[in-house]
């Protein structure tokens, strides 16, 4: 009798408990629009090799932070005023809402490069990481050109294009 309460407490306490990762996250195709994007790319030796964010300024524009190689000071870019909707076209065009949470390789590797990427929406989030791993071909392809939109993005800003600066322990 005590082994059979035993068995069956441990069941339900399997099957009652969500994953904590699961609450919020995007299933399908987000129904609203983003509010807020992040990435960032570091390896063991080097605290951000690329960091950046769009989010909205307190003017209610969108403005684009970034920083690299391990550089404590953020540079704050205007942002085109489309460049959400842009990345939320990618989200949809390479349905990112598969995304897993979590991209880690077979064996455990205790060096090498860690990534994040989190895409806010009003009521539902996508965030997705790996450590030395990442997702299928086709996912990746769809981070990949974000990235490469965002990165042209602060390519071909100019001085008149830098709003201010900030820091990372500011944030």
């Amino acid at each position: 009798m005590v082994k059979t309460l035993l068995a069956l407490s441990l069941l339900g306490a399997m099957f009652s408990c969500a994953k904590p990762w699961d609450n919020k996250y995007v299933k399908n195709v987000p129904s609203d629009t983003i509010k807020e994007y992040e990435h960032s790319y570091s390896g063991t030796m080097m605290w951000y090799i690329t960091w950046y964010r769009i989010e909205k300024g307190e003017d209610g524009k969108l403005r684009l932070m970034y920083s690299k190689d391990c550089d404590p000071e953020i540079t704050i870019y205007k942002c085109p005023d489309d460049a959400l909707a842009k990345i939320d076209g990618f989200v949809r065009e390479y349905k990112l809402w598969k995304l897993d949470n979590s991209y880690t390789p077979k064996f455990e590797i205790l060096d090498g490069y860690m990534w994040h990427t989190s895409i806010v929406y009003e009521d539902a989030s996508i965030s997705t990481g790996g450590s030395n791993a990442w997702p299928p071909k086709n996912l990746q392809a769809g981070l990949s050109a974000i990235e490469s939109y965002v990165q042209s993005i602060i390519d071909s800003a100019t001085e008149s294009d830098i709003i201010g600066t900030d820091t990372h322990q500011n944030r």
